[in-house]
Parts: structure tokens; sequence; C-alpha cells
């Protein structure tokens, strides 16, 4: 189970990258965010499921990077989608005063 985990976690942080590099996602994409989450943690979970502290807490670290990532592009989407909802407030138009 742990071999496993660590090689799904592996292949998940390597095809984000490839898929980055690549020019198919962009850093700021959720999809590589969320990917890098995925695979972290799983890293993380197999890497400390052999004892292998250092690599835990590496996984782990990177698993909240791309967490803190998807947290905050759902968040700025979330706000984009609230002010395009808005209507914008009328204009006033003031009218000289002739005195």
């Amino acid at each position: 189970m742990a071999a496993m985990l660590g090689w799904l976690g592996t292949m998940g942080t390597f095809g984000a990258y490839v898929l980055l590099s690549r020019g198919r996602w962009t850093a700021t994409s959720l999809r590589y965010s969320l990917l890098n989450a995925i695979g972290g943690m799983a890293g993380g979970i197999a890497s400390s499921m052999y004892g292998a502290w250092p690599s835990a807490v590496s996984n782990l670290l990177w698993a909240a990077i791309g967490t803190h990532a998807v947290v905050t592009t759902l968040l700025a989407r979330r706000q984009s989608a609230a002010a395009a909802s808005v209507p914008a407030p009328p204009q006033t138009v003031q009218i000289p005063e002739f005195v």
C-alpha cells in the first residue's frame, strides 16, 4: 500500500511539473495546484509509512503549498464572480449652476 501511494504521489507531482513545463498548464491553474496537493499528500503518507521522515515532511509541505494555492485560486474566482454580478452604481451628472 505504501509503495503504491508513493508511486502515485511521485507520478502526480512529476506529471504536474511536466505539464507545466510543456506549456499545457499554467502555474496558477487549479489543476496544477490540485495535482501537486494530492501528489504531495500521497507521497507524504507513503513516506511516513516507511518512517522516512525527511521525505514525509518535504512531501507534506509540498501538499500544504498546493492546498494553499487551491484555496487562494478558489477564493479569487469567488470574488471575481461576486464582483461581476454586482451592477455598477449609476453615474451622476452634475449640472453647472449659473449665477
